[in-house]
């Protein structure tokens, strides 16, 4: 069996995790990065001991010798590089906001069905086995119907600029792609696309959301979900049935460890995580592409889709505007 040949885009601190988290999966190696900053390319590359490096995008989609490329980049970047990528036949793993709103993602699927080519967005949480054993507890129905979802996601950024990606409308900031996709993504995967959704928001004075809470209501349960860049936090999750309970505790969206109350019944159960849990979303898109899989069955495209969809509403619900919706509408 061949080992899978990996390529980086964006090479900045979450690249930097993926790639030591990349060294520890077996039959798999980093075979080249890219940037537009050949200094900062080859300073990575030596790093990470890739066989080679780029000074541009193009020529590392070109590399005959590249599988598959992790796109690590600003968010509004996303749709074009990944497009780019697919084009020149790699399969594509992106980092989490897929793209910046639902055409664009859709303009994304569209592509890598036209090429034949695997697509996945880098949703790590999804993947992780404290995770897998929270999904394992919720189809057992070992806290019965599900009623209720509660899940948070903050930091203090306040010090960051308006010219930080954050910040900045043009980099696609906010917390709610940035963070809030999280516990969107929790709600829907648990529960499914809402039949109605409540937010509020506190926006900068440049319409970026700094704090936003948002309220996703279905038949017979709720999801009170929220993300901010004004201040840190616990950040457990929190699943409840008639039956019982789940929490993921502190920061649930990789935490090791997890708690399941069944019948007043206590289980703990902790998990070794390999490298910081990058791991495991690298492990799946390894396996989709030696079994010639288009997309994972842990987390399809047309949940990726969703869950762009979702943040497409609540943005239009608080005002929240990026220039490419803005160029989007006047075509």
């Amino acid at each position: 069996m061949n080992p899978i040949r990996w390529g980086i885009v964006g090479l900045g601190n979450i690249a930097h995790k993926f790639a030591c988290d990349l060294a520890l999966v077996s039959d798999c190696f980093l075979q080249a990065v890219a940037s537009s900053d050949s200094k900062r390319a080859k300073k990575f590359s030596t790093q990470f001991a890739a066989k080679d490096y780029y000074s541009n995008y193009s020529d590392l989609f070109s590399d005959p010798n590249v599988d598959i490329i992790y796109i690590a980049s600003l968010h509004t970047l996303h749709k074009s590089l990944s497009i780019e990528a697919m084009k020149q036949g790699k399969a594509v793993l992106c980092e989490k906001p897929m793209a910046m709103n639902q055409i664009e993602v859709r303009e994304m699927i569209k592509t890598a069905k036209e090429n034949n080519v695997f697509l996945m967005e880098a949703l790590w949480t999804r993947f992780n086995p404290a995770f897998e054993q929270v999904n394992r507890w919720v189809k057992e129905n070992k806290i019965g119907p599900l009623r209720y979802i509660n899940s948070t996601f903050s930091f203090n950024a306040l010090d960051k600029g308006v010219d930080s990606r954050i910040f900045n409308l043009k980099k696609g900031g906010g917390s709610l792609l940035d963070i809030g996709i999280y516990p969107i993504f929790l709600a829907y995967h648990f529960l499914g696309f809402p039949a109605d959704i409540k937010a509020s928001a506190i926006l900068t004075k440049e319409k970026v959301d700094k704090q936003i809470g948002f309220i996703f209501s279905y038949s017979g349960a709720q999801a009170i979900l929220y993300s901010s860049f004004t201040h840190n936090e616990d950040m457990r999750a929190t699943i409840c049935g008639e039956n019982g309970e789940i929490y993921m505790n502190s920061q649930w969206h990789h935490t090791p460890n997890v708690q399941l109350i069944n019948n007043g019944k206590e289980m703990k159960k902790s998990f070794d995580f390999l490298g910081t849990g990058y791991t495991y979303e690298i492990e799946e898109a390894n396996n989709c592409i030696r079994n010639n899989k288009l997309e994972s069955s842990k987390w399809s495209l047309k949940n990726s889709e969703d869950v762009v969809t979702l943040m497409d509403v609540i943005r239009k619900k608080v005002g929240v505007i990026y220039p490419t919706d803005k160029e989007q509408a006047r075509n």
